[in-house]
C-alpha cells in the first residue's frame, strides 16, 4: 500500500518540481494553476519534516509566495534559493545522521521517519531499488556479513548506502537482428562484441541465462555513468529500447529484443557482477492466488449487470489494463492507466478535466482506506503466525460473527483491548517492523480525532499524487520528459485504478446492480457521503461505533438468487 511505501518525492525533489513546474510553465507547455497544489504540498512537507527544518535558515514561509499576486520570477527566485538550501546531498548527509544519532538513542518514530525519507532521497538521486535490497541483505543477512552486536554499526551500514557515481559498461545477449543496424549503433554507446572480455567470460559461465544461441549475439553498452550495476542495466536496456523503438519505426516486422540477464562492469570492482531487470511497476499488485482468481472471474461474468455504451467502456479499460500489464516501457504504462482512467469515470460538463477526475475518484479512494490499512495488517499477521494469530483474535470482546477483519479492528483501536494488544505486542517478539506498524495503527485508531485527521491527510496526499500523474502524462505527451520518480506514479496509479475497477464490480454485481457506469459513480458518491456522516458523528470507539470504517459491500455474488437468512443479532 501507499501508506507504506517510501514517498515519491519528498521536501528537496518538491522543491525541484516546483521550479520545473515553473520552467515550463515559462515555455507555454502547462498551466500556471498547476503551480499552486505543488507548493502547498511543499510547504505541508517541510512543515513535517524535522531533517528539511534544520536545513532552513528562515521558516519555509519565507521561501514560498501563496498570494495570487507574486510574480512568476520572484517566485522562481526564492525557490531556487530553497533548492539550494535543501540540496539533496546535503540533505542526505542530515539523513544519515538523523538515522544514526536515532538508531543509537532506539527512538523508533525518528527511526522510521529518517529511513523512510533517507530512501526516497537514495531513489531520486538515481539510486536503484534493487541496490539498495541488495546491499541491505549483505549488510544484515549476507552469509559473510559481520556479526550485529552494537548499535553503532549502524554507522557501516550508513557508508555503504551512501551514492557514488561509477562508471559502468553493460553486455546483454540480444538477437541477431541488431546487426542490421551496426552503422547507428556507436550513436548510443552501443557496440556488438565478437569476444567477450576474461573476467565477462569468467562470470558467464556460472550464469546460464546469459548465453547466446542461434540467432543471437553479445553487444556492449557504455561507458556509462550510474551509482550501482542495477541502475547502469536500467539505462543500457533503456538505449536498446530507444535503438529497438526508432528502426521499428521503418521496419515493423520483428523488434530488436534481449534477454533480461546483464553482465556488468563497474569501475571500482575487481570483477563484474549478473543483474536482471527488476519486474515492472504494474507487476508488483496484491495479486488473488490464480484458482481464487479463476472463480472470481466467473463469478464477475456471471452478475456483472452493466450494459451498453457503460460495458464497452468498462471492457475497454479492461483492456488498456492488460496492455500495461504487458508493457514493459514506464513511460506508455502510465500514458496507458491515465487513459484508463478517463475512458472509466464519466464525463461531465464544466469545470476543469482534474478536478473532475479527483471529486469521481476521492469517494472510491477513501471510502475503503481504513479497511485496507487493517486488511493488509491482518493479512501480514495471519502470514506471520496463523495459530498465534488467531488464540489472540478470538480473544477480542464484542465483536459478532467471524470476521477477522473486524477483530483486528477492534483489538488495535479499543482502549479496553489495551491488555490484548500488550500481549500482541510480546508474542511478535522480534518482528520489530510488524510490531511497530501494530502500535502506529493503535495510535491512528484509538479516538475519533486521530482517525478523522488520518483521513484529511490521506485525502491531501492522494489528490497531490493524482494531479502528480496527470502532469507527467501531460508532458510525456508533449514534450517527452521523463521525471525520476515515474515508477512510483505507475505503482500508485495502477493501485489507484484497480481499487476502482473491483468497487465497479461490486456496485454492479452485488446488491445494487446498478446497470450503468454514471450510475455506479453516482451510487458512489452517496455512499461516501453516508461513510463522512458516520466519521462526523464517531464520538468514541467501540467493535459497535467503529464496525462501518471495516464494513464492505460484499462480492460479486448476484443478490437476486440469494435467499432470504434472518440477520444474527
Amino acid at each position: 500500500m501507499d501508506t507504506h511505501k517510501p514517498m515519491s518525492l519528498n521536501a528537496p525533489f518538491l522543491c525541484e518540481e516546483a521550479l520545473e513546474i515553473v520552467s515550463n510553465i515559462e515555455k507555454n507547455l502547462i498551466e500556471p494553476a498547476n503551480l499552486k497544489p505543488v507548493l502547498e504540498e511543499l510547504i505541508w512537507s517541510v512543515q513535517r519534516d524535522s531533517i528539511a527544518k534544520k536545513l532552513l535558515d528562515l521558516p519555509i514561509e519565507k521561501y514560498i509566495d501563496m498570494s495570487d499576486d507574486s510574480k512568476l520570477a520572484e517566485r522562481k527566485t526564492k525557490l531556487s534559493a530553497l533548492r539550494r538550501t535543501l540540496d539533496p546531498h546535503r540533505y542526505l548527509h542530515s539523513c544519515f545522521d538523523e538515522l544514526s544519532s536515532s538508531v543509537k538513542e532506539c527512538e523508533k518514530k525518528r527511526i522510521d521517519h529518517a529511513a523512510r525519507t533517507m530512501v526516497t532521497t537514495l531513489i531520486n538521486i538515481g539510486v536503484s531499488k534493487q541496490s539498495l535490497l541488495a546491499r541491505t541483505s549483505d549488510f544484515f543477512f549476507g552469509s559473510t556479513g559481520n556479526s550485529l552486536e552494537r548499535a553503532e554499526q549502524v554507522d557501516d551500514f550508513l557508508k555503504l548506502l551512501y551514492p557514488f557515481l561509477h562508471q559502468c559498461t553493460v553486455y546483454f545477449v540480444v538477437n541477431d537482428l541488431i546487426k542490421t543496424v551496426e552503422e547507428s549503433l556507436t550513436a548510443f554507446r552501443i557496440e556488438i562484441v565478437d569476444e567477450l572480455p576474461a573476467g565477462i567470460l569468467s562470470l558467464q559461465q556460472q550464469t546460464p541465462d546469459f548465453v547466446a544461441g542461434s540467432g543471437e549475439c553479445y553487444v556492449s553498452v557504455g561507458p556509462l555513468k550510474a551509482h550501482d550495476p542495477y541502475s547502469a542495466q536500467e539505462e543500457g536496456a533503456n538505449r536498446l529500447d530507444m535503438l529497438s523503438d526508432l528502426f521499428t519505426v521503418f521496419y515493423h516486422q520483428k523488434k530488436i529484443t534481449w534477454k533480461e540477464v546483464a553482465l556488468v562492469e563497474q569501475c571500482c570492482t575487481d570483477s563484474p557482477v549478473a543483474t536482471k531487470l527488476s519486474k515492472g511497476p504494474m507487476r508488483k499488485p496484491f495479486d488473488l492466488r490464480p484458482e481464487k482468481a479463476s472463480k472470481e472471474l466467473n463469478r464477475l461474468l456471471r452478475n456483472l449487470s452493466i450494459r451498453g455504451s457503460s460495458r464497452d467502456r468498462f471492457n475497454r479499460v479492461a483492456d488498456l489494463h492488460g496492455i500495461c500489464v504487458a508493457s514493459d516501457v514506464i513511460d506508455n504504462q502510465l500514458v496507458t492507466l491515465w487513459t484508463s482512467l478517463e475512458t472509466l469515470i464519466p464525463s461531465t460538463t464544466g469545470g476543469s478535466k482534474i478536478v473532475n477526475i479527483l471529486d469521481a475518484t476521492t469517494p472510491f479512494l477513501m471510502e475503503s482506506y481504513i479497511r485496507r490499512l487493517v486488511q493488509r495488517f491482518t493479512h501480514d499477521l495471519i502470514s506471520w503466525n496463523r495459530w498465534a494469530a488467531k488464540r489472540i483474535l478470538d480473544k477480542v470482546p464484542d465483536v459478532a460473527g467471524p470476521s477477522t477483519v473486524h477483530r483486528a479492528l477492534a483489538l488495535l483501536s479499543v482502549q479496553s483491548n489495551l491488555e490484548l494488544r500488550k500481549r500482541l505486542y510480546a508474542e511478535l517478539r522480534d518482528f520489530h517492523l510488524l510490531r511497530y506498524r501494530a502500535f502506529q495503527l493503535s495510535e491512528t485508531l484509538c479516538s475519533p480525532e486521530k482517525i478523522r485527521s488520518q483521513m484529511a491527510l490521506h485525502e491531501a496526499k492522494v489528490q497531490w499524487q493524482i494531479r502528480r500523474i496527470y502532469r507527467t502524462r501531460n508532458l510525456l505527451v508533449h514534450s517527452g520528459m521523463r521525471p525520476t520518480y515515474i515508477h512510483t506514479l505507475v505503482e500508485n496509479a495502477h493501485d489507484y485504478l484497480d481499487q476502482m475497477l473491483f468497487a465497479v464490480m461490486k456496485l454492479s454485481c452485488g446488491e445494487y446492480r446498478a446497470a450503468t457506469l454514471e450510475e455506479v459513480f453516482e451510487l458512489a458518491k452517496v455512499r461516501y457521503k453516508k461513510f463522512q456522516q458516520q466519521l462526523a458523528e464517531l464520538s468514541i470507539v467501540t467493535p459497535a461505533s467503529a464496525a462501518f470504517l471495516c464494513n464492505e459491500f460484499d462480492s460479486l455474488a448476484d443478490f437476486t438468487d440469494e435467499s432470504w437468512e434472518p440477520r444474527k443479532s
